[in-house]
């Protein structure tokens, strides 16, 4: 059993892991970052870790849930050690990363909605052996056969014509 030191330091790596329940690969890679600092080692040079650190394990995992990366944590954890108040970087980064989410989701709810229209399309065509240039029927079918018409105001193109969101044409 270890014991607990001068500076509270009674967690081993394995410890540590356990009680922030992520896996010893994750505090070793912590520690390596220097996001993590041993407190001590014990008398068979086991590093040891204080509450403390504990504390910090979980607001790394709590940080990395938020969608920060190991990167800005890094920072966002020197700026602290520093003395220097990380909350308007937080804040930035969280709002550009907000941002950035809105617009993923968008696209992952355009392709849903392609998705979604052409299984629907699909229902009722047979399946098909290539012939020749052929490669699969379904997907083929999608495709535009000549160059699309100009727009007409007022009327949308299948999908499989439209642009996904966010690309260009």
């Amino acid at each position: 059993m270890i014991s607990s030191n001068k500076q509270g330091a009674t967690l081993t790596v394995r410890r540590l892991a356990q009680q922030a329940g992520v896996t010893v690969h994750v505090v070793r890679n912590c520690l390596r970052r220097g996001l993590l600092r041993a407190s001590a080692r014990s008398p068979s040079g086991y590093q040891l870790f204080s509450a403390a650190e504990l504390q910090r394990l979980q607001f790394i995992r709590t940080a990395q849930r938020l969608g920060f990366t190991l990167a800005e944590i890094e920072e966002i954890i020197r700026r602290s050690r520093q003395r220097k108040s990380p909350c308007p970087m937080v804040r930035d980064l969280l709002g550009q990363r907000l941002e950035q989410t809105r617009t993923q989701l968008e696209e992952l709810l355009a392709l849903q909605r392609r998705m979604t229209e052409a299984i629907d399309h699909w229902a009722d065509l047979p399946d098909a052996t290539p012939s020749g240039n052929d490669v699969c029927a379904l997907i083929e079918s999608l495709m535009p056969m000549a160059p699309p018409p100009a727009s007409t105001p007022g009327v949308r193109p299948p999908f499989w014509q439209r642009p996904a969101p966010g690309r260009d044409p």
